[in-house]
């Protein structure tokens, strides 16, 4: 296992694959905005709408011909690229092998998909996120929308301009991320830190939570956490990242997941935007580098601590109480915080080892 992250981690000797331009990952990332633009408009069609009864939606037809841009897209990269006499795979763009298996998941788990709609109907709620199909649609437009990234990850040394499609494809597919695991998206609703109690005739008011729900809560924190600052935790591993480089990309699933849900807890935006805003003062007070991993390892550590205590505040604020006690909330905020220093130290360590493995290889 060792060797197999420390592979994972290193920077890949040349190889046959030509890398793409700063163009073509734009329209990559294009083709990827519009399929995770259907992606969202079907989830919350799943969330807002009842009686679904029909493969054949709207917000179906957005999310397949998204995907259809993207793989007419892919394999034109890879057709422009392909020569006579050689293989077919060795066309394929540096950096985009992920991508093509997405595609070809995607499209089985498209099929898969009706066939399941087809025979169960029409899933609603927290069943679609259990759907074997749409979990091979999420990876499959995981893989898709993380291949800008991927591909700069094999050539570390590009200029800011040349970032932005690699910045923004982090963003996209951390989105997809996000979006599979939405039931437990702490931005997705308030309900998951607030127990209430309610008598007929009067409104529900805050009341003291039971153990299993504090773990809940604790576990979607967690996992919330993982989903918005891992893809933050993996391009600093890579580049020195201006500080509104994390606070966009902690605000923007944010508010794409209660836009999702039909601004139900609307007053939660305002609260991701201030989140968002410490979350950059602390990179632009911490300024972690590649090259200095423990300033990398105190950004990555305090950033969810920052980022989640205006939720808790807000909550408080919007409901008159806290279901929490002190001891609880803050214990949230630190375990967060060392779940991503402890995903810091491992990648950097990981990292470590896989230079020293290429500096003894080059010897």
């Amino acid at each position: 296992m060792d060797a197999a992250a420390t592979h994972a981690f290193a920077i890949p000797p040349v190889s046959v694959h030509r890398p793409t331009t700063a163009r073509e990952d734009s329209i990559t990332l294009a083709a990827g905005a519009w399929l995770l633009t259907g992606t969202y408009v079907d989830g919350w069609a799943h969330n807002n709408l009842r009686d679904l009864e029909t493969f054949f939606t709207p917000w179906h037809a957005v999310l397949y011909s998204g995907f259809a841009a993207c793989a007419v897209w892919i394999a034109a990269l890879t057709w422009r690229r392909h020569a006579p006499g050689t293989r077919w795979t060795d066309a394929v763009p540096a950096g985009y092998g992920a991508a093509a298996a997405g595609v070809v998941l995607f499209l089985a788990s498209g099929a898969g998909d009706f066939a399941w709609h087809s025979v169960f109907g029409i899933e609603q709620n927290i069943s679609a996120l259990f759907s074997p199909s749409h979990l091979g649609l999420a990876t499959g437009g995981f893989l898709i929308l993380g291949a800008p990234f991927s591909a700069a990850w094999h050539t570390p040394a590009r200029p800011w301009p040349r970032l932005l499609p690699v910045v923004a494809s982090a963003v996209l597919a951390g989105m997809v991320a996000a979006f599979i695991l939405q039931e437990f998206a702490v931005f997705a609703r308030h309900g998951l830190i607030q127990t209430y109690t309610t008598v007929a005739g009067t409104q529900p008011t805050v009341t003291v939570p039971t153990s299993s729900s504090i773990m809940v809560s604790l576990a979607s924190f967690l996992v919330s956490t993982v989903a918005l600052f891992v893809p933050v935790l993996l391009l600093s591993l890579r580049w020195r990242l201006h500080p509104a480089v994390p606070a966009a990309m902690a605000l923007v699933p944010s508010v794409a997941l209660q836009v999702m849900v039909a601004l139900r807890d609307a007053w939660l935006v305002p609260v991701a935007l201030v989140g968002s805003i410490l979350v950059g003062v602390v990179w632009a007070v911490v300024r972690p580098t590649p090259g200095r991993p423990a300033r990398l390892m105190a950004a990555a550590g305090l950033t969810p601590v920052v980022f989640w205590a205006p939720y808790f505040a807000g909550v408080a604020l919007h409901d008159g109480a806290l279901s929490f006690s002190p001891e609880v909330w803050s214990g949230t905020l630190v375990w967060t915080g060392l779940g991503m220093l402890a995903l810091a130290a491992l990648t950097l360590k990981v990292r470590t080892a896989a230079a020293t493995t290429q500096d003894a290889g080059a010897r």
